[in-house]
Order: structure tokens, then C-alpha cells, then sequence
């Protein structure tokens, strides 16, 4: 008996077809076309010829699983990580390095098109990790509670809030990773399981986060729905001894989308770690942000210095500034630097940082980027001539274009996580009269589709 579909939709649920991969979504799909149809496949790649089993069909896109290759791309490679695409942590460990870059770099040059125009502005060659595995410095675990009652980790699975338990990961930093199996392992010998909101609440282990520096320091975060973990006391001098500089509770009873909780304390070893880049030592708190692979973090900084290249009479502004990863060195070759940022531990330990460093014309601001701004240029503080955003994923404000319009700063270096709101800023920022030069891609996330990158603008004459 055949089915009934909507005449418009080529496929349904339970169809095996073969189709042509003709290009890549974010997360781990490949897009394939029946007609003008499109289906979404896990773990195929651009060029593949593939026998996929359809598992939904809406009237806009249908989702396949990948059942066999009959062509497989000439940039397939086989997946490190056995967990590879049962995890939602990495999607491109399929895809020889090479092509991956490749695909950011037309991913950026996609987004700078929409933006400007096409044939307006080359996006660069993306920046390459310096190895396509072992980048990821800040590794965080969920906990679960396997079949035999054991502590394990675990990651959550691609598009879902389901986990699965994980004993490997390529991708980390095998220091961190290492830290992280060290510390289940001792954890096991407490009394406590993984906290489930739905089937143990009153369970209290939630994560593990370990944050490893490239000075040698280990930052342990225990994450739990209360503020003590009895028993803790009789694990820390061991995992101390496994290479834990600093040992805290991050205290977290609310929504389990959300990592960390407001307030962490320290219980055992140093109270921060220290990183270092461009010859500056950063003192880091463990909720702060901070870039995840801290070579690529130097890269950056670099390039943002080669585009702004601050002299003596610059008065420079760093915008969403968090520990002053840009503000320090920009500060160190400038007149005087400001740092702005809302996360007041971040503020902290920027001028932490600053003091440490001897930077001395540096000032930090805490509070919201658009309010602050108004005020430069008025009440003390100095116009600047020179300009570093490093927004969240949403990008900029309308306030905030709205104040560089107003303050017309020669340059401009937008570091951007997310390419969206890069396009939409880019075209704003055309508008409010500074021409993009050029953008420049970072595999921060290698094995991942995930791309960083720095856009160089200048105020149009």
C-alpha cells in the first residue's frame, strides 16, 4: 500500500533513497537535494554519492541517516574519536584538515559576500591550529551514572539533551582530559552519584570542568547542585598530586542547560591559573571566559595588533574586553587603553593582570559596552582613535554602531564567533561609514564547523 505525503514533499519517513551531497550545514550535516528538496545528513560530505534512510520529512527539509557510501569524497578521512558523531562535540572529524579549513574560509567568504556584496572583500586562508587535535584547553564534562552504578563522562549527543558516556576525546588537550578521568576515578570513592533533574534530583554531582594553561596550571571545577561535597577532603591532596593547581565547587541547583553556577569557592591549591600570551601573564577565575585553545588566542592578538598597529598618541577602546586578553597588548604600544566588559570576576582579573604586568595606562570598565560608550569622548574619558570589539555571539547592538558612528575611530579589528551576526554587523558597520578590509578566519574548533574570525575595518574618507 503506498504511502500518503504531501504531493510537494519527494520523500517520507521510512524511504531509502540515493542522493548527492552538495554542500555542508552547520553542526555535523551535509546537505543533500532531492529536486529542490532538501535532506540533511549526518556525516556525508560535499561530492558524496550516499544511500540514506529518511527518518523525518517536513514540508520545508527532510533528515536521513547515512546507511553506505557508493562515492565517497577524496577529503575523507576516518575519525579519530570513536565516539565521532554519537557525541555532539565534534562534526568534521571526517574531513581531512585541510579540506576543513578549506570550508571555513568559503563559510567566511559566504557571510562577507551577504554582507558587502559579492567580489567586494577575499576572505583570507583560515589561520590553521597548530594540530588538528589537542587544542581544546577547557574541557567540560557532564556526569552519568552508568549501568553499573559508576561515575562516568559524558557529552551531550548532537541536538538533544540526552548524554552519552564518553572515554576518550582527541579533541582536548590530553593534559586536561587526563585531569578529567583522574578526577571521576576519585570521585567514585565518595558517596555520591550524578545528578539527573528528572530521575535523581537529589543527587548532587552535576560536571567536571578542567581549564589547563600552557603555563603549566590546572584549574579543577567540581560542579555540584549544593555548595560542600562531603568527602571531598579525602581526594584533594591526590588530585593535587594528579596535576590540579587549583581545586573549586561551582555551586549549581538551576536550569541544566547551564554549566556553572553564579558563585564558585575555592577548596583546595592556588586560587586562579595564569596564562600567557604575547608576553603577558593573564590571571583567569574559573567562571570567566576565555578563548579555548590559547595558541589560536596568540594568533589573534597578533593579527589584531598587526591591523590596528597602536602608536604613542592612540587612545585605544576594547569592547566586550573580558580578562584583557586584547587590551593588555594593545595597551603595552598605545597611550592609554580602556577595557570594557560586564562580567565584574572578568574586570577583576584584567586589572589584576595589568597591575602583575606593570601595564599602567590601562583603565577597566564594568557595565554594559552601549552605555559606557556614550560617554566616551565626554566626562574624562578619551575619544579613541583605535577600536577592538570581541562581542558575544549576538553581535553588536544598533547603540553601539550607533556610538562608533559617532566616535569615528580609524580602524577597527571585530573579532567574531559567530558568522550571522559578522554579516549583519558588516553591513551596518558599511553604513555607519567603515569599509571592511579584510576578514581572516581561525580554526579556533578544529573537527568542528565552528569558525572564528577577525574582520579589519577602517572609517571610510
Amino acid at each position: 500500500m503506498s504511502r500518503e505525503r504531501p504531493r510537494e514533499v519527494p520523500v517520507a519517513r521510512g524511504d531509502q533513497v540515493t542522493v548527492d551531497v552538495h554542500g555542508l550545514g552547520d553542526g555535523p550535516d551535509g546537505l543533500a537535494r532531492i529536486d529542490d528538496y532538501v535532506v540533511f545528513v549526518p556525516g556525508v560530505l560535499p561530492g558524496e554519492r550516499a544511500i540514506v534512510d529518511i527518518t523525518s520529512a517536513t514540508r520545508k527539509f527532510g533528515r536521513g541517516e547515512l546507511r553506505r557510501l557508493e562515492q565517497a569524497s577524496p577529503d575523507r578521512v576516518e575519525a579519530r574519536c570513536a565516539h565521532f558523531l554519537e557525541c555532539g562535540g565534534c562534526h568534521r572529524q571526517h574531513q581531512h584538515y585541510a579540506a576543513q579549513l578549506r570550508s571555513k574560509q568559503a563559510r567566511i567568504q559566504k557571510t562577507v559576500d551577504f554582507a558587502l556584496g559579492p567580489d567586494q572583500v577575499t576572505a583570507r586562508e583560515t589561520i590553521a591550529a597548530a594540530g588538528p587535535y589537542g587544542e581544546r584547553h577547557k574541557v567540560a564534562v557532564q556526569l552519568l551514572t552508568d549501568p553499573r552504578g559508576r561515575l562516568t563522562a559524558a557529552f551531550h549527543r548532537a541536538r538533544s539533551p540526552d548524554l552519552v558516556a564518553i572515554d576518550d576525546c582527541p579533541a582536548s588537550d590530553p593534559l586536561a582530559w587526563d585531569l578529567v578521568q583522574t578526577t571521576i576515578e576519585l570521585l567514585r570513592e565518595l558517596p555520591h552519584r550524578a545528578w539527573d533533574p528528572w530521575f535523581a534530583p537529589k543527587e548532587l554531582l552535576r560536571s567536571v570542568l578542567v581549564r589547563t594553561t600552557t603555563t603549566g596550571d590546572a584549574h579543577v571545577v567540581l560542579v555540584a547542585t549544593v555548595p560542600q561535597i562531603a568527602g571531598l577532603e579525602r581526594i584533594k591532596d591526590r588530585l593535587l598530586a594528579a596535576g590540579a593547581s587549583s581545586i573549586s565547587i561551582n555551586h549549581n541547583d538551576g536550569d541544566p542547560a547551564r554549566l556553572l553556577g553564579p558563585h564558585s569557592e575555592l577548596v583546595a591549591g592556588r586560587p586562579f591559573v595564569h596564562e600567557e600570551i604575547d608576553g603577558i601573564n593573564f590571571r583567569l577565575s574559573p567562571s570567566v571566559f576565555f578563548q579555548t585553545s590559547p595558541r589560536m588566542a596568540g594568533q589573534i592578538v597578533q593579527h589584531v595588533l598587526d591591523w590596528l598597529r597602536p602608536g604613542e598618541s592612540d587612545d585605544v577602546a576594547d569592547l566586550y574586553c573580558g580578562v584583557g586578553l586584547l587590551t593588555l597588548p594593545l595597551a603595552r604600544r598605545a597611550r592609554s587603553a580602556l577595557g570594557i566588559e560586564l562580567h565584574g570576576t572578568a574586570v577583576d582579573d584584567a586589572r589584576a593582570s595589568a597591575l602583575a604586568n606593570g601595564i599602567g595606562n590601562v583603565l577597566f570598565r564594568c557595565g554594559q559596552v552601549d552605555g559606557w560608550l556614550r560617554q566616551l569622548g565626554t566626562g574624562g574619558l578619551p575619544r579613541p582613535t583605535l577600536v577592538a570589539l570581541d562581542p558575544p555571539r549576538t553581535g553588536l547592538t544598533p547603540d553601539v554602531i550607533a556610538s562608533l558612528q559617532r566616535l569615528q575611530p580609524r580602524k577597527l579589528a571585530y573579532v567574531s564567533c559567530e558568522p550571522l551576526a559578522l554579516q549583519r554587523d558588516l553591513r551596518d558597520l558599511l553604513a555607519a561609514g567603515f569599509r571592511t578590509v579584510s576578514v581572516t578566519p581561525f580554526d579556533m574548533f578544529p573537527q568542528t564547523c565552528h569558525v572564528e574570525s577577525l574582520a579589519c575595518l577602517e572609517l571610510a574618507r
